[in-house]
């Protein structure tokens, strides 16, 4: 069987750290939304005796390893299913990696729907949802179904709200990246804890004094005249997730000279 699926980035729209937990994770107050920007994914899948999973797609992504997700959700939906098959995956990568926009997430939730479509729904919603916090905690975000969440917890804990279409801009500066891992360790170093965001509006005038984010320290590109001049009258400019990408609402004519812009939308 073949099935292309999209798996669209998320963006968050602030983003505290409300402390770390004793499992070593830790638990985080965040509005998550949708854009339009996606990988597309080409996946073939046969029944077999023995899971294989092979994955092809864009040069420079497979060379930074960034393929470990969609297998490890392809062989834990494999044990928890009882299953086992042959799954070619072919990925078309458009998702800046570690630039907070969960891209590697939705890819690896992108498999695990696109298998359980497949099989005809062996696990059911509530045990696909587990599945996909054992893969990483942004990963439940996107087998919900929702366009924009509040989320607590590791990331799991979703509460839908209204979403806010409309045009975007994710603005990076060419060759930043920021790790997850070390973004979280250096969060720790600073120390305290954090009272929860504000309730969401959809009003995006209000975002930029209602919605911070913890990982702001951490981003070279706040300190880069050419990006502060750019958004000095933007309607809003944030860090999503833990970098290094930024969210901006133009108000139009802004100038970001020769930083990395993609011109997207927030999904309805």
């Amino acid at each position: 069987m073949r099935i292309l699926a999209k798996a669209y980035a998320k963006v968050n729209i602030g983003l505290r750290i409300m402390g770390q937990r004793p499992d070593g994770y830790h638990d985080l107050d965040s509005y998550f939304h949708l854009v339009a920007l996606h990988d597309d994914i080409d996946l073939s899948v046969e029944a077999s005796s023995l899971t294989r999973v092979r994955i092809r797609g864009n040069e420079g992504y497979l060379k930074e390893g960034q393929t470990d997700l969609m297998e490890k959700a392809a062989r834990l939906f494999a044990l928890e299913a009882g299953l086992a098959f042959d799954l070619e995956i072919a990925i078309d990568k458009r998702i800046p990696f570690q630039a907070g926009l969960g891209g590697g997430s939705s890819d690896a939730s992108a498999v695990l729907r696109a298998l359980e479509k497949a099989f005809g729904n062996p696990l059911g919603q509530e045990r696909l949802m587990a599945l996909s916090l054992a893969i990483g905690s942004d990963v439940p975000f996107f087998t919900s179904g929702l366009v924009a969440a509040h989320a607590q917890g590791r990331g799991e804990v979703l509460e839908p709200v209204d979403s806010a279409p409309g045009e975007v801009l994710i603005v990076m500066r060419p060759g930043d990246k920021v790790s997850t891992i070390e973004a979280f360790s250096r969060a720790d170093a600073r120390g305290g804890g954090r009272s929860p965001l504000p309730g969401w509006t959809t009003e995006k005038e209000a975002w930029q004094e209602l919605y911070d984010n913890d990982f702001d320290f951490l981003q070279p590109i706040l300190a880069d005249r050419r990006y502060l001049a750019a958004v000095r009258n933007s309607v809003y400019h944030g860090t999503s997730g833990s970098g290094a990408a930024q969210l901006v609402v133009p108000s139009g004519g802004e100038d970001f000279g020769d930083l990395a812009v993609i011109r997207t939308a927030l999904c309805e």
